[in-house]
């Protein structure tokens, strides 16, 4: 088929490679523009844009792909259909009809639960034991097209958004493929959303990578791993930020506390523990425990809990900075 390619993040390359791979004719891939990235602000490509390079393909980068000239120039190439996975930018009606089939797209959930941004994350966080990849047809709403095809997935105990984002790119390209053939052979199915079920995944904002430990430990580890690897979900102890990159909700964690077997504990306070590493006390009394697997200062290397522990001499009873009062009255994640 010919097929005009949109996407921009390592979620969208699977989907690429695997057009390119079943020996269709991809005219032209899409991305975003080159942004500034790391600590010297330099311009670097999207990943979509690596891959398409290193498969020899066209690529463009408008900063907006509805305008009238780049709507010319995709009708000029009279693409069968437009693939789009993760592009990041909205498809006038106009582009929309352009294709003979339409655009569709990859969504990495089961719609119409999480449309919107953050589906994975949603999840994650959410506690979802099922997710899945759903192959749409694009309207002029957000994502809000009929379905096509739907591949359910179950979510691994303990794994974080970057494993199931990766997990669901490569299930997403597999079934991308199964559905431009059954466009082929001019069998594709089309159904219509429920729109009553439909629930969002609004885009992770700073808000959210900041949690409340009188949250239970549970709650506030699958919000670490919603937020895992990228952007992470950040504390402070005496002004110091880093980045809490994995965590573990754990049962019986004040015996080994030293000489303190039943510890005065309170939300927020970190234990350096013998036998776990470092714990944070959670919960409204502080007992339910969450181990720090794994964290990352402002500015320096990932390491574990515990290394993090002595290499900042965090004494046991030591609370992390809280923005949130005592009587905030924040919500559960």
């Amino acid at each position: 088929m010919r097929v005009v390619f949109m996407g921009t993040p390592d979620f969208a390359v699977p989907t690429l490679r695997a057009l390119a791979e079943h020996g269709h004719d991809i005219m032209c891939v899409f991305t975003q523009p080159d942004r500034a990235a790391g600590r010297g602000r330099k311009l670097s490509p999207p990943p979509v844009k690596v891959a398409a390079t290193e498969l020899g393909l066209r690529v463009e980068q408008p900063p907006k792909v509805s305008v009238p000239e780049v709507v010319d120039a995709i009708r000029q190439m009279c693409p069968d259909v437009a693939v789009v996975a993760a592009f990041g930018q909205k498809i006038s009606p106009k582009l929309l009809a352009v294709p003979v089939h339409g655009f569709v797209n990859v969504h990495p959930s089961l719609l119409p639960r999480y449309r919107g941004a953050a589906p994975i994350e949603r999840c994650i966080m959410n506690g979802d034991e099922v997710t899945g990849v759903t192959i749409m047809y694009m309207d002029e709403g957000w994502d809000t097209g009929d379905i096509g095809l739907v591949r359910k997935v179950d979510v691994p105990r303990g794994a974080d958004a970057g494993q199931m984002r990766q997990c669901l790119a490569e299930h997403g390209a597999e079934l991308m493929c199964e559905f431009l053939r059954l466009i082929e052979l001019g069998r594709a199915p089309r159904i219509a959303q429920d729109h009553s079920q439909a629930t969002y995944a609004p885009k992770i904002t700073e808000a959210d990578q900041t949690v409340d430990f009188r949250e239970p430990a549970a709650v506030i580890e699958r919000h670490v791993k919603g937020l895992s690897p990228d952007p992470c979900v950040v504390a402070s102890i005496a002004g110091v930020r880093f980045k809490i990159l994995n965590a573990q909700a754990v049962d019986d964690w004040s015996a080994d506390t030293g000489d303190m077997a039943t510890p005065t504990v309170a939300p927020g306070m970190l234990w350096p523990n013998r036998r776990l590493g470092l714990v944070v006390g959670c919960g409204v009394d502080g007992r339910d425990g969450l181990v720090l697997t794994e964290v990352q200062p402002a500015g320096g290397k990932r390491m574990g809990g515990a290394e993090f522990a002595r290499g900042r001499r965090i004494s046991p009873g030591q609370s992390l900075d809280s923005p949130y009062p005592l009587d905030s009255g924040r919500g559960g994640a």
